[in-house]
């Protein structure tokens, strides 16, 4: 049935059955409304690569609003059928409020011309875009009204197949790579214990935030990951330089939305930083089709941050904490790693963790790849708290824990009371913890060292 054509009887067929699906599943909850999720491809094969991977992606935005929302979910379902993929969200809301989210998804993202979500109110009656003031739906190819354009058959078969695969395999790879980073983030901040910073066991020296604060962060920051790649991909035909112009408008929007999220709290500033410079590498390389290797991600972060140092932090005053930083301390901070195409974590961190890795597994690794930063990085976050005594405690500490060589052992206890002493000291190796979720994030996405 996979990537195979089937017949329009078969398709009828389908579509009657998901009628008699749609009644059954209000018949099981009288007071709820219904989602009815499909797929519309213009094709005989319903089943199709590109179609499956439409389903999954519109599948986990309809999850994400209903959770976004507060919208109670009573059942979920998903099947495979000769119409195509399918799910089945039945809900306690009303038709209308769901209709009103849903047509947002439709209309906003980047594969909403693709979907069909369908509203059906208690009664089992079908909510029209009209009933609440909306647009009809616009053409997959052009800005024109859908219907029109499939009446007149403006486009040809092979201009909607060739449209749609672009699109598809665009936004497949943007929405995979935030995926990784979404990980990578929860990876970090869930890693326990850890020196000083927040894990699940408390906050450590930050007494604003908890690992809350932080979930929610990376759910504001995941959108901007797709828009990050989406951007390098379409500009990457301009400079490095240009295209870095770009990435740093959407991390200020990112940053924003950061802020909302978080209620004022800044849990991911430079880690925004990092992503940006990232994503825009990955999505350069996509473009030109290069493979993802360390070399390769390593020299179009270099390109993209060239020169910064001089532009941000040489000839400008000293209002930001970077620039403080710099004048105060001498370290080019994360602008000059950046500069150097994160040399920190392509030379130093990700052998360290991959061969510990190997060794010990991961929790081990990562923790030991922490404490490897820490005695090596020049941590503004370490600085704005303690000065450049409280840098130099952090790394006397993880230098001297990296040399009695712990193992999975005792390695914890170690980190506990390393914990309880820096949080006593307020100190907090947050520039770290970035480096670590981004030597993590690295060593899952490259496909050669």
């Amino acid at each position: 049935m996979i990537d195979k054509p089937t017949t329009l009887d078969a398709i009828l067929h389908a579509k009657e059955e998901r009628a008699r699906k749609q009644k059954m599943l209000l018949s099981r909850h009288p007071l709820a409304s219904l989602i009815s999720l499909s797929i519309n491809i213009p094709s005989l094969i319903k089943l199709s690569h590109e179609a499956i991977v439409v389903h999954e992606i519109a599948h986990q935005a309809l999850l994400e609003m209903l959770e976004n929302e507060g919208i109670e979910l009573l059942a979920c379902e998903s099947q495979l059928s000769p119409s195509g993929a399918e799910s089945f969200f039945t809900c306690k809301a009303e038709a209308k409020v769901l209709k009103a989210f849903t047509c947002k998804i439709e209309n906003s993202h980047p594969l909403g011309r693709l979907m069909d979500i369908d509203v059906l109110d208690s009664a089992g009656a079908i909510l029209s875009r009209s009933a609440l003031g909306l647009a009809k739906r616009k053409c997959f190819v052009c800005e024109e009204e859908a219907k029109l354009c499939a009446r007149s058959q403006k486009h040809t078969y092979a201009q909607l197949n060739a449209h749609i695969k672009h699109l598809v395999e665009k936004h497949a790879f943007a929405h995979s790579i935030a995926l990784w980073c979404e990980r990578a983030m929860k990876t970090e901040v869930k890693l326990t214990p850890k020196p000083g910073l927040v894990d699940q066991a408390n906050s450590g020296a930050h007494r604003d935030m908890d690992i809350h604060t932080f979930y929610a962060s990376i759910h504001a920051i995941k959108p901007f990951v797709m828009q990050w790649i989406e951007t390098a991909q379409t500009h990457a035909h301009e400079d490095a330089k240009q295209s870095f112009v770009r990435l740093r408008e959407i991390g200020i929007a990112c940053e924003k939305a950061m802020f909302e999220a978080t209620k004022g709290v800044n849990t991911h500033k430079g880690m925004i930083f990092c992503l940006a410079v990232f994503c825009g590498a990955i999505g350069r390389l996509k473009a030109s089709d290069q493979r993802f290797t360390c070399k390769c991600l390593q020299a179009q972060m270099q390109a993209l941050c060239a020169n910064l140092v001089e532009d941000d932090l040489l000839h400008v005053k000293p209002n930001s904490a970077g620039a403080r930083f710099f004048y105060e301390t001498g370290s080019s901070g994360i602008r000059g790693i950046a500069q150097s195409g994160f040399e920190i974590i392509f030379d130093h961190t990700l052998p360290f963790f991959q061969t510990c890795k190997a060794e010990e597994g991961e929790e081990v690794a990562l923790k030991k790849t922490l404490l490897l930063l820490m005695s090596q990085l020049d941590d503004s976050t370490l600085w704005s708290r303690g000065g450049v005594d409280g840098l130099e405690y952090a790394k006397t500490k993880a230098q001297a824990l990296l040399h009695v060589k712990p193992n999975a052992k005792n390695l914890d206890t170690f980190l506990c009371e390393l914990d309880t002493d820096m949080t006593s000291k307020n100190l907090s190796p947050g520039g770290s913890a970035d480096l670590l979720a981004m030597t993590w994030l690295v060593s899952h996405i490259v496909k050669e060292l």
